[in-house]
């Protein structure tokens, strides 16, 4: 992608991220994510998704003593080594951790909000992940029964919580830092933001 500057409606920079609108609007808000307001609407410089977009390429730039793509870059890779995946499936079925993973997605998407509290739309989560809405609900209620994700409503809108620390089969101090674990990593590797973010106690209320 050109890196020239050229402003990008959000509906464009989702296509490009495969994000929610929402998620980016926040961005902006919070400033993770440059970007102008032209009237109601933002705008986003093409350049400033090539972070977004080669990730490898801005760590390296940055000298980071840390390889935050190595340990998780938009999903905490070292999940899908800790056994979670297959207890997933021996309990509630293969779609299972398919759509928790996507829940952890939006989660960390949030960068870090005041609450862990994330707008749960049950028709896009089946879009995203190609799963019938009966089926998303279905492993939505299970998710919550094993403790994994607590529902909260709000008004009319339905939120989820992913409940940290999440429980897995495997911890992540026995998996290796080749598969996103500790386990022979670098001395500061769990000062990475996106490790702590599902290893500590969160607020649930």
């Amino acid at each position: 992608m050109s890196t020239t500057r050229k402003l990008l409606n959000l509906k464009e920079v989702s296509a490009l991220l495969n994000m929610n609108t929402e998620v980016l609007r926040r961005w902006l808000r919070n400033g993770k994510l440059p970007g102008v307001k032209v009237g109601s609407d933002w705008r986003v410089n093409a350049a400033d998704l090539e972070p977004y977009l080669n990730p490898s390429a801005s760590h390296k730039s940055s000298g980071s003593s840390e390889n935050p793509k190595k340990m998780c870059f938009r999903f905490p890779k070292w999940l899908e080594f800790s056994g979670l995946p297959r207890l997933l499936n021996d309990k509630i079925g293969p779609e299972a951790w398919p759509i928790f993973k996507k829940l952890i997605e939006l989660d960390f998407e949030l960068g870090k909000p005041s609450d862990r509290h994330v707008q749960l739309d049950r028709p896009e989560l089946a879009e995203r992940t190609g799963y019938d809405e009966e089926v998303v609900d279905a492993v939505i209620r299970q998710l919550e029964q094993q403790c994994l994700i607590r529902l909260v409503q709000k008004q009319s809108e339905e939120f989820f919580i992913i409940v940290t620390p999440v429980k897995t089969p495997i911890l992540i101090l026995d998996i290796s830092y080749e598969h996103g674990g500790v386990k022979g990593a670098p001395g500061k590797a769990l000062e990475n933001s996106c490790l702590r973010r599902f290893l500590e106690p969160g607020d649930l209320t």
